[in-house]
C-alpha cells in the first residue's frame, strides 16, 4: 500500500514497511497531533551544507525534535526527514543499527558537513532483525527515489563550483575533459553511449523509468523539481545531481563494470 499525504509543509508517505516524512522546523506543532509522532524513529536535520543524523529510541520523535530545536546550536536547522516503521515497533537495536548506516551512506556519498560527534552508536542486532531493517532501509531509499521529490545524499547541482582547473580522465586511448565533475561523468556516459561495445553492456543497466541515484540511466528523464537528469542519448537520461565525492564513485563504478581501465585528474 502506498499513502501519501501532503499537510501544510509536511509531506507524509507510507509504504509498508515503512513512514517517510520530511517536514519544515515550523511544522512540528502539527507533527505532534500525528499518530507516528510518538513514534521511535531515525531522523536527518537538515540545513544548508550541514546535516545531522539522530535516532528517537525509547521517546517520540516528536519530543526528540523538540529537544533539539530548543537549542541555540541547532539554530541552522531548516527542515526534516525522518523514517519509522508503520507498525511503530523499532526497538533500540533497529535505531542504533540505522542511524549508524544512515550517518555512513552521507560520509559516502556526499560533502555535507556532518554534524555528529560519533560515527554512531553500536548495539548488537541478530540476523533477522538486521534484514528487517534492511527491508526497511530499502523501502525508504525507493519512496525517496521513486514517490517523493527528495533529494537525500546528492548536493543541488548548481552549487558546483566551475574552476579553470579541468576534471579529466583517460580510457581506451581517449581523454575526456570538463570543468565540473559533473561535466566529466555527463562527457564519460555520452562517449561509452556512442560505442557500441559498451552501449549493448550499459542498456542492461538502464530503467525504464526515470534514473535514480542507484540506477544513474533511465527511460525518462526525472521529474520537474526534483533531482536532475540530463538526456546522453536518444531515449536515455543520466542522473546527475550528486556531489563531486559521488561524481568520482560512480565513475569508478561505471568503469569496473565495464572492465575499463580508467585513470582520473582530480581537483
Amino acid at each position: 500500500m502506498i499513502f501519501q499525504l501532503l499537510i501544510l509543509n509536511e509531506y507524509y508517505v507510507e509504504r509498508e514497511p515503512a513512514i517517510l516524512v520530511s517536514m519544515s522546523r515550523s511544522d512540528l506543532p502539527s507533527l505532534k497531533e500525528k499518530d507516528f509522532a510518538s513514534f521511535p524513529a531515525v531522523y536527518v536535520l537538515m540545513g544548508g551544507t550541514k546535516r545531522y543524523i539522530g535516532q528517537a529510541a525509547g521517546q517520540s520523535i516528536a519530543l526528540r525534535l523538540s529537544q533539539h530545536f530548543l537549542k541555540s546550536e541547532m539554530d541552522w536547522v531548516e527542515s526534516v526527514l525522518f523514517f519509522t516503521r508503520v507498525d511503530g515497533k523499532m526497538s533500540k537495536a533497529d535505531t542504533d543499527y540505522l542511524e549508524k548506516r544512515l550517518i555512513q551512506e552521507f560520509h559516502e556519498k556526499t560533502d555535507y558537513e556532518i554534524t555528529n560527534a560519533t560515527a554512531g552508536n553500536r548495539s548488537y542486532i541478530d540476523k533477522l532483525q538486521k534484514a528487517k531493517s534492511d527491508q526497511l532501509f530499502d523501502a525508504v531509499l525507493e519512496i525517496i527515489n521513486e514517490i517523493a521529490t527528495i533529494d537525500l545524499f546528492a548536493v543541488v547541482e548548481n552549487k558546483e563550483v566551475v574552476t579553470s582547473e579541468q576534471y579529466g580522465l583517460e580510457y581506451d586511448g581517449k581523454r575526456l575533459a570538463s570543468k565540473t565533475a559533473r561535466g566529466l561523468l555527463i562527457a564519460f556516459v555520452k562517449e561509452l553511449l556512442a560505442a557500441e561495445y559498451y552501449r549493448d553492456q550499459l542498456r542492461l543497466s538502464i530503467v525504464d523509468k526515470s534514473p535514480t541515484f542507484a540506477h544513474i540511466l533511465g527511460r525518462k528523464p526525472t521529474p520537474k523539481g526534483g533531482p536532475k537528469s540530463t538526456s546522453v542519448a536518444e531515449g536515455i537520461w543520466l542522473y546527475t545531481n550528486f556531489s563531486k565525492k559521488a561524481v568520482r564513485t560512480k565513475i569508478n563504478k561505471l568503469a569496473r563494470d565495464l572492465n575499463i581501465a580508467v585513470k582520473i585528474k582530480w581537483n
